[in-house]
């Protein structure tokens, strides 16, 4: 080669990758005028295509399966808006929660894509060192698909979706905003057709604060259904039913009335010509059952008596006596066992099986059973449920009845699942077991991002229009 045509080529690139190098530096400087944006932002995409621009997170509290079967039986109006997501989706029949089945554990379950036993979140538990009955509230060791999205640089946003309350979203943050309404399931939706328009909100300080993108991620969090299957008092326009049917009959309605909502949000995207560019997954943390007439507590605690022990029963910063054995720990349904004392397998085959021949026992979990669960080790070594409608409160419900969902039982674990819009194959009806931890990993793939780092669920790709 001539010295010159060197020379020339040796100065062309020099400017190539000068270029290059103020391309990466300015692309560098953009990404993190975004909060959120870090130096993992590129891992956190695994160079994954996404499968939609957008996912919107809906967890209806205490949905369970069968009110959607209710609301969908002869003579009944149907949901129309969730028949039309199902068309464009993948209805799941057999979704279900884990244990304990209470909302705080299972929230955090569903946001992390793990179970108690890694995130932590238990509810009520004794604790044997201190001698004390705790509870754990928002308590969470796992890191959030809401925080996978603010890793990577992306905006979200949480619509009273507290188990992401400064886990990924923010009060009076606009890239990655927490704000929570109150109100019920149209008030939360309206706020979220603001949140997509980039109008302004009522941030938690009482001022006004307008999102500065539209959310990659959205959750949207509602307890209509919660308030009204506990039946403790009026709430969101309904009265306390007296029995059975009645209850039945208002669960049927208020899911008929969630799925007008879930229209007005469905309606909003299409004016905003982002619908099939939008991914929507909707589930529940735990379903409900129904429970009335005398406690069988008492009975409970002289059957475990009459083997030898000496049993006590503890509410929240309970403390055993001296003399204690076994410690039982409850939320109303289901029962927590701790053993003060060493016993045999002998002894523990023994306990189990004179319990489960009481005909208020409806079902139990040993230690080993709660471990391939994902239960914390401090729910303690056996859980035992109620076979509805018994209950193990402190006091009968001597009139009308009531709702709870700590327990083993189908209608308290089999819950409501549905992935519909971007990515997601059409019209597919999905009858194997899935739960509730695959949702994380699946809204993470839908976006093309990492799973939350602590995820044990998987992605539900019999839904998806990729395979794994």
């Amino acid at each position: 080669m001539k010295k010159g045509m060197a020379t020339i080529g040796t100065v062309l690139c020099s400017i190539i990758i000068v270029v290059l190098a103020l391309t990466l530096v300015s692309t560098t400087w953009a990404n993190s005028g975004k909060p959120g944006a870090d130096s993992a932002a590129g891992q956190d995409a695994l160079g994954q295509n996404a499968l939609a621009k957008y996912v919107i997170y809906i967890n209806w509290d205490a949905c369970a399966y069968r009110y959607y079967e209710w609301a969908n039986s002869p003579g009944q109006p149907g949901t129309p808006n969730l028949n039309y997501l199902a068309s464009r989706g993948a209805l799941f029949t057999n979704a279900r929660n884990g244990i304990p089945g209470i909302t705080n554990p299972m929230q955090t379950s569903i946001v992390t894509g793990t179970w108690p036993a890694v995130h932590g979140n238990t509810y009520r538990y004794y604790d044997p060192v201190e001698n004390l009955v705790k509870e754990t509230g928002r308590h969470n060791d796992a890191e959030t698909i809401a925080e996978v999205v603010e890793k990577s640089g992306l905006p979200c946003a949480s619509v009273q979706q507290f188990m992401l309350q400064e886990r990924g979203t923010y009060p009076d943050d606009p890239y990655h905003l927490y704000i929570q309404p109150g109100a019920g399931w149209l008030k939360r939706v309206a706020e979220a057709e603001k949140i997509l328009n980039l109008k302004p909100v009522f941030g938690m300080n009482g001022k006004m604060i307008t999102p500065a993108e539209r959310p990659t991620f959205m959750a949207i969090y509602a307890d209509d259904l919660d308030a009204a299957g506990h039946n403790a008092s009026p709430g969101y326009g309904f009265s306390v039913a007296r029995d059975y049917d009645s209850w039945k009959a208002k669960m049927t309605k208020l899911m008929i009335d969630m799925d007008e909502g879930l229209g007005n949000l469905i309606d909003a995207l299409k004016k905003l010509g982002i619908f099939e560019e939008t991914a929507i997954i909707l589930t529940a943390d735990h379903g409900m059952t129904p429970y009335w007439g005398p406690s069988s507590l008492q009975d409970l605690i002289k059957t475990v008596e009459s083997l030898g022990y000496k049993c006590e029963f503890l509410g929240k910063n309970g403390r055993a006596s001296k003399n204690t054995d076994i410690v039982l720990v409850s939320a109303g349904l289901s029962v927590q066992f701790y053993f003060r004392n060493a016993i045999s397998d002998a002894q523990y085959k023994a306990l189990i099986d004179t319990l489960a021949s009481k005909p208020y026992v409806g079902g139990y979990f040993t230690a080993d059973d709660l471990k391939k669960e994902g239960a914390h080790p401090s729910l303690g070594s056996l859980m035992i449920w109620p076979e509805p409608p018994n209950h193990f409160h402190t006091s009968g419900k001597l009139i009308g009845l009531g709702g709870q969902h700590d327990s083993g039982e189908e209608s308290s674990r089999h819950v409501f699942m549905l992935i519909s819009g971007a990515g997601v194959k059409q019209g597919v009806v999905i009858d194997s077991p899935v739960q509730i931890i695959d949702a994380a990993p699946t809204m993470s793939r839908l976006m093309g991002l990492r799973q939350p780092a602590n995820a044990t669920g998987r992605v539900l790709y019999e839904a998806l229009v990729v395979d794994e």
